[in-house]
């Protein structure tokens, strides 16, 4: 205890509690195998005593921890669910729309237009003579519970002589009812390679009365309306063949063969 004299004579240093003293003191002798060592006494101030809290402090502890994780957790457990959601949605949707359409095809059973050429003008602009060609065409939509509308936005439409892209233009927009038929004008600008020589000859020489084998190539993209609604999207690859007596003002056509091949596409924009 401190202030107190032990009995070999020795005074214990007094300790502060707030204090931590190491330091040597002279005690009794001890007894056996303990001869001539020193013994210590070591004092800690009490607010610098670490005791190991209690188990469930710890599990508290622990608990609150792992809050963040689990709430982390749910949040990104509810998100997939409402992705996964959403995803069932959208195929449920396109899964309805897909059926009705199919279902109308069959019953429809729509079918491509057809096209005659009725009559072909070629006229020369500028010094340089670019031909320019104007083709009238018929063309008629033999659906009769179906529209059609033709989009003018790849429509494509190229004129061909013996092999040569001779002239190259675009089909216009044009609307049809269901078994309605339409004249078109489609205008075509002459390219930079040389034409034929039947070509050139029956363009340059009035007496040349030779027949010239032409192509006409169109690559169409349509609509199938029905009820007011724009449904199917239509694609249509349409090759007239056609021969003429002459290219001038006066051509007349001699002889005309067109075929259209199309497929349906189940698109919706």
């Amino acid at each position: 205890m401190e202030g107190q004299t032990p009995q070999n004579g020795t005074t214990i240093k007094e300790v502060r509690d707030d204090q931590a003293v190491s330091s040597p003191v002279r005690l009794l002798p001890p007894p056996g195998h303990l001869d001539n060592h020193e013994m210590y006494i070591v004092q800690f101030p009490k607010d610098q005593i670490y005791r190991i809290p209690p188990r469930e402090n710890a599990l508290i502890v622990e608990r609150h921890r792992n809050l963040p994780k689990e709430k982390k957790a749910r949040s990104c457990c509810c998100s997939t669910r409402l992705l996964l959601t959403l995803c069932l949605i959208l195929i449920t949707i396109i899964a309805i729309v897909g059926i009705t359409l199919a279902v109308l095809y069959f019953i429809f059973n729509p079918m491509g237009p057809t096209f005659s050429i009725n009559d072909v003008m070629v006229n020369t602009i500028g010094k340089s003579k670019t031909p320019q060609y104007e083709i009238s065409l018929g063309v008629k939509n033999p659906n009769n519970r179906l529209g059609l509308d033709y989009e003018n936005n790849d429509n494509v439409v190229t004129l061909m002589s013996e092999g040569i892209m001779v002239a190259t233009g675009k089909f216009p927009a044009l609307e049809q009812g269901h078994d309605a038929s339409s004249k078109v004008m489609v205008e075509l600008t002459g390219t930079n390679v040389p034409l034929p020589k039947v070509m050139d000859m029956s363009m340059n020489d009035v007496k040349s009365n030779k027949p010239i084998s032409l192509s006409l190539n169109m690559k169409l993209g349509l609509r199938v309306v029905t009820a007011g609604l724009k449904a199917w999207v239509m694609k249509s690859d349409v090759v007239c063949e056609f021969k003429v007596n002459a290219l001038r003002n006066d051509t007349k056509i001699l002889s005309q063969i067109c075929e259209t091949n199309f497929k349906i596409m189940f698109k919706i924009i």
